[in-house]
């Protein structure tokens, strides 16, 4: 692997980072799928050594984000549609993938304030963002408090869309802390929670769930759920309190929400809602899709990415535009073929 260069110069003040080419046996680690071809480092951040991907291209860049207990190699399937005509970056957060634990500090609004680090260490001024479930919560957080860093955003099956209702969230408090989940995810990480990430059967699904199930022994698995406990345990406020739907009206970049007609984990129902309220963007339910789209139907939602992303390469990301918010089911089905 080649020694990184900075394509983008930092400024006179700040020093160059340190960015190390990742080992192999780190890019094919724990839950990173092999066919994952962009090539990964490590650059310190914030005192953070932080994981990612960065293709090197000299077009406009774009960043993915992945959802809670991912990791850049979650977008394998749809990074390679933008390498020839944008400079793709993805990032592992913090507590994911191969970046450093650091327990305490996992919440939205620190992993906002990493990503723009993120940026600073690698003297990238603007970029488009993708995120998916947590991720797009962390992608809206950029666009609501930093928007003269973010271009567009595309948010795929976005959580925070809507504050629960009072006894879902005490609920959710009482279970979310660490002793119960350190019992509970060992004995339903496999059968409960993979098994309703996806609804279609096809051959995205099925090497997902192959390259988690193959790459982890008894010592992997038993590390990959305590991560998971931890991070679920801290953000238990952040993903069951914040209704980042309210805000959407308020962003002027382009924006786009994209998600999947039968997910189980963040309600179809409430994305239709979080679209109306879109001033500046458009939405797209995918039928017979669960909650990862960028695997299992990752052609559809590359498109959609392009179709948002070109907006602000296209015309001033200030112009009024006319609102395409999903309306019905019925429609997203027509609208979207």
């Amino acid at each position: 692997m080649s020694a990184y260069v900075l394509p983008f110069p930092s400024p006179a003040h700040a020093r160059r980072p340190v960015v190390q080419p990742m080992p192999h046996e780190n890019a094919c680690g724990l839950g990173r799928d092999p066919r994952f071809a962009i090539p990964q480092y490590f650059v310190t951040v914030s005192g953070v050594r932080t994981a990612f991907a960065d293709s090197g291209g000299s077009g406009p860049p774009v960043l993915f984000i992945h959802g809670l207990a991912g990791n850049v190699a979650h977008w394998v399937e749809v990074v390679p549609a933008f390498t020839l005509r944008h400079r793709v970056l993805a990032i592992d957060l913090p507590g994911h993938g191969e970046t450093d634990r650091v327990p305490g500090t996992y919440r939205i609004d620190h992993y906002v304030d990493h990503v723009v680090a993120f940026l600073d260490a690698l003297g990238i001024d603007k970029v488009a963002v993708v995120g998916h479930s947590m991720g797009g919560m962390v992608s809206l957080g950029l666009a609501i408090h930093h928007p003269s860093r973010v271009t567009s955003a595309v948010l795929v099956n976005p959580a925070g869309m809507a504050r629960l209702p009072t006894l879902l969230r005490w609920a959710g408090h009482l279970v979310l802390r660490r002793r119960l989940l350190d019992f509970l995810l060992p004995r339903v990480w496999k059968n409960g929670i993979l098994s309703n990430v996806f609804y279609t059967d096809n051959e995205y699904t099925r090497a997902f769930i192959r390259m988690v199930e193959s790459a982890q022994d008894k010592t992997d698995a038993h590390r990959l759920v305590q991560d998971i406990a931890i991070l679920m345990h801290e953000l238990r406020g952040d993903l069951l309190d914040r209704d980042y739907a309210t805000s959407l009206g308020s962003i002027d970049i382009p924006i786009g929400v994209i998600w999947g007609e039968k997910d189980r984990l963040v309600p179809a129902r409430l994305l239709h809602a979080a679209a109306k309220r879109l001033a500046n963007g458009r939405a797209e339910e995918i039928p017979r899709c669960g909650h990862m789209p960028n695997i299992e139907v990752p052609e559809r939602v590359a498109r959609f990415i392009e179709s948002v992303i070109g907006r602000s390469e296209r015309a001033d990301p200030a112009a009024p535009t006319t609102p395409t918010p999903i309306k019905s089911k019925r429609d997203a089905k027509v609208r979207t073929r």
